[in-house]
């Protein structure tokens, strides 16, 4: 068994959680079923696992796991100077029951410190929108605002104000 199949149970209260926290992205699409979002996790969590700065960090208590960080390590170089390579915290969730514990808290030191050690000096960290929790964790930990990010349908039946329907910005030949 691999250790990325010890955190299911973990990951499927993050589903249900995320699922509770931004109802209102129901109206782009019906959530995943638990069992569909896990498989796609699953494969991505092992896929990203092929790059040994990839770090699945796993908190355990009396040998169960409660709590799990999955960070990695991307190329982004971007306006500012952080160096080219940013780490990006995929996922970080603890068990209900340990919520409040300090796990969290351990759990996003240990990240800083596997990313610090390869010589990242920023991470990314994105947090559902509805995820007030997450976001106020973030903050008093160190975090700040940097990108938000929106999502909407790419069929939009309705014109624009004060454009005629069908009328669209010009497109130039893609390479």
């Amino acid at each position: 068994m691999s250790d990325v199949d010890l955190i299911e149970p973990l990951w499927r209260q993050l589903h249900l959680h995320h699922r509770a926290a931004a109802a209102h992205l129901e109206e782009f699409g019906a959530a995943r079923t638990p069992d569909e979002s896990w498989r796609l996790r699953r494969a991505q969590y092992l896929e990203w696992q092929r790059d040994p700065r990839t770090a699945l960090l796993i908190a355990r208590y009396e040998d169960r796991p409660i709590g799990y960080a999955m960070v990695r390590v991307v190329h982004a170089p971007g306006s500012w100077q952080w160096g080219d390579d940013v780490g990006v915290l995929e996922t970080l969730v603890v068990d209900e029951k340990g919520r409040g514990t300090g796990v969290g808290r351990e759990l996003l030191r240990a990240a800083r410190e596997h990313l610090a050690g390869l010589g990242v000096t920023v991470m990314r960290i994105s947090v559902l929108a509805g995820n007030d929790d997450a976001v106020r964790f973030y903050r008093r930990e160190g975090a700040a605002e940097f990108v938000r990010t929106l999502v909407m349908p790419v069929r939009d039946t309705s014109p624009a104000p004060g454009r005629p329907a069908g009328a669209g910005p010009e497109r130039s030949p893609g390479r």
